[in-house]
């Protein structure tokens, strides 16, 4: 049915957190030119609706001068708001990865359900949901990448594995300066993780020289290794994958090649 846009309220449990405005200013448009092609999802409370879904297309008509808007009216109980908006907005595909992540840890907290319950219910497998969920352990400053699309769900994912936020930051930043594929990045990591590895069983036989590697590869943002022999001689390896990601290397050394 057509309901007064003015009628509307908000979904208390919104878990879509962001709307560009330019965004917004598209779809008003869009509007104006098309009319609402897809009615919202609401439910009855007392003289207003609250929104389960599509409170975008409620702010793009209004937007676009509408007073009213199509909507389906659904019963839903409070306590099932959340659950129901999320799977709405899932299944639209209309959240990205950190308002999935932040939708999925609030389901568990107010309903104390489980990673395994919290799947079933949205129509996701367990690992997926887990996955997501890693992505809350991100430094803010790279959940802010992910969230305004400067990086995607895929480089973040990637991020996850480094368990230094330090070495989170360095990747991400690279991510955006040398525009690097989710592949790319992948990789970058297996190498970093690779190297961790060794360097642990290095601090074995010398503490001094895991840390030294340890640090060295926190600052370049890359794999490196210390040889060290009994006369105490030795030799540094840089790795570097491409000749942009030497340039940088390059750079956070202050060397300028002739």
């Amino acid at each position: 049915m057509e309901i007064p846009i003015k009628d509307i309220v908000p979904n208390r449990d919104q878990p879509r957190l962001v709307m560009r405005e330019e965004a917004l200013a598209e779809l008003a448009e869009s509007i104006r030119e098309q009319g609402v092609l897809e009615p919202v999802i609401v439910t009855r409370r007392n003289s207003e609706y609250e929104l389960i879904c599509g409170e975008r297309r409620v702010r793009a008509a209004a937007l676009a001068g509408l007073e009213k808007i199509p909507a389906v009216i659904k019963e839903v109980a409070d306590e099932k708001l959340l659950e129901l908006a999320l799977v709405e907005n899932i299944q639209r595909e209309d959240l990205n990865a950190l308002e999935e992540a932040e939708a999925y840890l609030k389901l568990m907290e107010s309903r104390n359900l489980t990673q395994e319950e919290v799947a079933k219910r949205v129509g996701k497998n367990r690992a997926s949901v887990a996955n997501t969920l890693r992505l809350l352990k991100l430094p803010k400053e790279v959940q802010e990448l992910v969230v305004n699309q400067v990086i995607t769900a895929g480089h973040a994912r990637a991020l996850v594995s480094l368990l230094i936020p330090e070495h989170q930051r360095v990747l991400a930043q690279r991510i955006v300066k040398e525009n690097l594929s989710v592949r790319q990045a992948e990789e970058i990591v297996q190498q970093m993780l690779t190297g961790k590895r060794r360097a642990k069983r290095a601090r074995l036989q010398n503490s001094f020289v895991a840390d030294l590697e340890n640090k060295l590869q926190m600052r370049l943002g890359t794999k490196v290794r210390v040889f060290n022999n009994k006369k105490n001689q030795g030799r540094i390896e840089i790795r570097y994958f491409s000749l942009d990601d030497l340039d940088r290397i390059l750079e956070v050394l202050q060397v300028q090649p002739s």
